[in-house]
């Protein structure tokens, strides 16, 4: 992300001539007061959005998965969670029902139908999906939303586990100090962008200890 000013029509810019390089691995999160531009930012580095000037390049090996707060579209067309899962692998059986297992949905569940789902439960579905098309890069939105603690837990330990790129936006303190590895906080200054964990940057504005 080079020089990238972004924002909408007939408002002052979110964001102006940013600049960012993301290493493989990274875990990043992004932070700041709601209608800051925390999902603009991530659905402009998703390719999304295009930025009103400056630049947004991947690498030609980056796979993205973008993971969305607003899930509705997705589940949009009728069928039970096992077709819905099956329609992201070439696996059998055991594999789609290996998925849903993870996301905590089990053999009396996989019958019943998306639309019928909470959106926590949604959520799950679309992190199952995850699971199973690998991408190396990971955008999520607010992926804790509508999430009970237990499915907090379970999300929280498959990313711990993923060897990825993960740059997440979450209000979720707990989740954000235990996977985050890089923080950008979005304000009305501008975006600080702190190299380091959450207490680590806590402590460097004074915050924490």
């Amino acid at each position: 992300m080079e020089g990238v000013t972004q924002g909408y029509p007939g408002e002052a810019p979110l964001f102006e001539r940013f600049g960012m390089t993301v290493e493989a691995g990274e875990r990043i999160a992004i932070i700041g007061p709601n209608g800051i531009g925390k999902t603009t930012l991530l659905r402009t580095l998703a390719g999304e959005l295009s930025p009103l000037s400056g630049s947004v390049k991947w690498t030609d090996s980056a796979e993205l998965g973008h993971f969305a707060q607003d899930h509705a579209d997705d589940f949009a067309h009728d069928a039970t969670l096992f077709e819905w899962m099956a329609q992201w692998t070439d696996g059998g059986e055991q594999v789609i029902r290996g998925a849903l297992g993870r996301m905590l949905f089990g053999s009396d569940d996989i019958g019943k139908s998306v639309k019928v789902i909470s959106g926590g439960e949604q959520g799950r579905m679309l992190f199952g999906k995850l699971t199973l098309t690998r991408p190396n890069v990971l955008l999520m939105d607010e992926p804790t939303n509508h999430l009970d603690m237990e499915s907090i837990e379970a999300l929280n330990l498959a990313l711990a586990h993923y060897s990825g790129t993960l740059i997440f936006v979450s209000h979720d303190r707990e989740f954000v100090s235990s996977l985050a590895t890089r923080i950008l906080d979005m304000g009305e200054e501008g975006i600080t962008d702190f190299s380091g964990s959450y207490d680590d940057y806590l402590r460097s504005q004074g915050l924490f200890g």
